[in-house]
């Protein structure tokens, strides 16, 4: 057996959830206080999966390419860096659209970015002998969610929504150290058959053209979390109608997060009983449910319970989602298979997600935009339904 490395791991996904806690969890009610409308949050949250979009696959390319001659540590150690010198200046700044749009391009191009590369490490790792947990490693990281979602709600209700942004900074400095100490992958054993097809390096077109189940799997993701971003945007304000505040958000958070690490410790386990393509029509119809029992919630302690629906929603895609890409995709390909696939969700899906839920909130309110989610989250049950029946590969 190689390298352990699960601990280690299992510190650099904290480090990162804890960073996203605040960097993600807390941009609606950041803006909000900045005074920004409900069309503007939503152009600004779609400019930065926008912007995800444009960088992530350069990435992707670039890592796959260079990846004995550069660690993903490095990269990722650089993209926080560069976040951190925009949170400083978007919590010295006040409403400012122009300015708003070049930080939110700043923070999709790094702080979403970087969750691919740590998501590829884990790949690098496995593909050459190490000993790594990735489940375990990935419920850590929604402990973390959970536990700092919390205690940024309370930062929030004590100090004001923009002193989040100092906790933020302050995260990024614990990740740049827990990424420095991380191990790098050794490539010095590596047979050199690079002669063969399937150690070949292929382009994004050649994936999406020859792997149609992988396709498939892009689009019911992206269409999963273009439905969970509609749901997710604006729940604050949901909460606060019902009668909640922050902290009660960053409880609805805590309960969220924390559903997840059951499926994140038990995975290797459940997968030996369900397969993959029945774990992500599970994943699916979760997701569905989640939405539906936030959007018709009656009471603020009911829609934080909601969020334990959780448990085999986009638990099963965290914990599984990386294994997926490994069977679907060659090996060489790992790294860009990873970033299409966060690409997909957390690219395409939630910026169509986000330009659509602050059109329609202004437009036809709130309750019309939960409504909605529900709907389209229920189309990616159909299409992960599809992607079961779909060939794995065409000639």
């Amino acid at each position: 057996m190689g390298k352990k490395v699960t601990i280690p791991y299992c510190l650099l996904q904290t480090g990162y959830w804890a960073l996203a806690a605040v960097a993600m969890a807390y941009t609606t009610p950041i803006l909000q206080a900045k005074g920004y409308s409900g069309t503007e949050i939503g152009l600004l949250s779609a400019i930065k999966y926008g912007s995800v979009l444009g960088f992530q696959m350069v990435l992707g390319s670039f890592s796959d390419k260079n990846a004995k001659k550069i660690p993903l540590k490095y990269l990722i150690i650089i993209l926080t860096v560069v976040s951190m010198v925009f949170t400083y200046v978007f919590w010295r700044s006040e409403y400012n659209m122009a300015l708003a749009v070049v930080i939110f391009v700043i923070f999709g191009a790094t702080i979403n970015c970087a969750l691919a590369l740590v998501d590829s490490l884990s790949i690098q790792y496995m593909n050459h002998g190490y000993s790594l947990n990735y489940t375990v490693s990935r419920g850590c990281g929604s402990l973390a969610w959970a536990i700092f979602c919390v205690v940024a709600g309370g930062i929030s209700d004590r100090f004001g929504c923009n002193q989040i942004l100092l906790f933020q900074l302050l995260m990024s400095a614990v990740f740049i150290f827990i990424a420095a100490i991380t191990p790098k992958v050794d490539f010095s054993g590596e047979e050199q058959i690079s002669e063969k097809k399937e150690d070949e390096v292929h382009t994004t077109g050649y994936l999406l053209r020859h792997y149609p189940k992988f396709l498939l799997f892009l689009l019911a993701v992206m269409i999963i979390f273009m439905g969970y971003n509609m749901n997710a945007m604006f729940m604050v304000n949901l909460i606060q109608e019902l009668g909640g505040n922050d902290f009660d958000y960053g409880v609805a958070q805590f309960v969220l997060a924390l559903a997840e690490i059951p499926v994140a410790l038990w995975f290797y386990h459940i997968r030996k009983h369900m397969k993959l393509d029945t774990l992500m029509i599970v994943c699916a119809l979760f997701c569905t449910l989640r939405a539906a029992g936030t959007a018709f919630a009656t009471t603020t302690t009911g829609l934080i319970l909601a969020q334990g629906l959780e448990l085999f929603g986009l638990s099963i895609f965290y914990a599984g989602g990386v294994f997926y890409v490994m069977d679907q995709v060659p090996a060489a390909d790992c790294v860009k298979g990873t970033s299409l696939m966060n690409l997909a969700g957390m690219g395409l899906g939630e910026m169509l997600g986000s330009i659509l839920c602050g059109y329609l909130k202004d437009t036809w309110g709130l309750h019309f935009v939960m409504n909605a989610s529900v709907a389209v989250s229920a189309i990616g049950i159909l299409l992960m339904f599809l992607m079961t029946r779909a060939a794995a590969r065409n000639n």
